[in-house]
């Protein structure tokens, strides 16, 4: 098998149901979008045994209540490196959880996978419905997800879930997040770790731990992430 053919399989075999890109570091989505002419940059590393992907997804609110990212990741593997996976969505908050005790919005979105002889194009639709609720505090969330999606290579609509929480630790700051998450009825992923926020103005850092009960090497995963706000970056 050619190396770039191997780096093919790599990338179907690193994809984690759940691609709703949601707010780092969790792949389950809040009930939760930024606010009017705001705008934000998340980049990512995901460290497998058997390959690296790097992404970088800037967001923006244009002015309204509508949130517009995009995405893309550049997959590294045995020597060799290619542009793997892009995406564009939108988002909209019905009702804010930063603002309510409760939240629900709306997620829907379109990929593409370069690598992919069947999906170079822009295919695998996908919505998805977040729901959140404030445990107590404004900033201890809990974070539900039901959405579809099309597997447009496999012709079949797919189920996805999620369920997360956030809970910061009282006088230092550092916020425990976890979560599970997967599609239809097949064995689920968990995530681990924290958000160390505020690391400089506007800042944070996340580091997590991504698996699945009897997964094989590319579906467990450390996770670095960078989150920076811009408040009021467009005119």
């Amino acid at each position: 098998m050619s190396t770039l053919r191997a780096l093919r399989w790599l990338v179907i075999g690193l994809a984690m149901p759940g691609v709703v890109h949601a707010g780092r570091p969790l792949s389950t989505d809040d009930a939760t979008i930024l606010g009017p002419k705001d705008c934000q940059l998340e980049t990512w590393v995901d460290r497998s045994r058997v390959a690296t992907d790097f992404w970088a997804a800037p967001a923006c609110n244009f002015g309204g209540n509508f949130e517009w990212q995009v995405g893309a990741s550049r997959t590294h593997a045995e020597g060799q490196g290619a542009l793997s996976q892009t995406y564009v969505q939108g988002k909209t908050a019905f009702v804010s959880v930063d603002d309510n005790p409760w939240g629900v919005g709306l997620t829907a979105g379109v990929q593409r996978f370069p690598l992919r002889e069947t999906e170079s194009g822009w295919s695998n639709p996908y919505v998805l419905v977040p729901v959140s609720f404030q445990l107590g505090t404004a900033d201890r969330l809990l974070h539900l997800n039901v959405g579809w999606l099309r597997n447009s290579e496999e012709k079949r609509d797919i189920t996805l879930w999620g369920i997360a929480f956030e809970a910061p630790i009282s006088g230092i700051p550092l916020t425990v997040v976890g979560e599970v998450f997967g599609e239809n009825a097949s064995r689920p992923f968990y995530r681990l770790g924290g958000r160390w926020t505020q690391v400089a103005r506007n800042l944070d850092v996340d580091l997590t731990y991504v698996a699945r009960s009897g997964g094989t090497k590319s579906e467990k995963i450390l996770s670095l992430g960078l989150y920076y706000k811009l408040d009021q970056a467009i005119p």
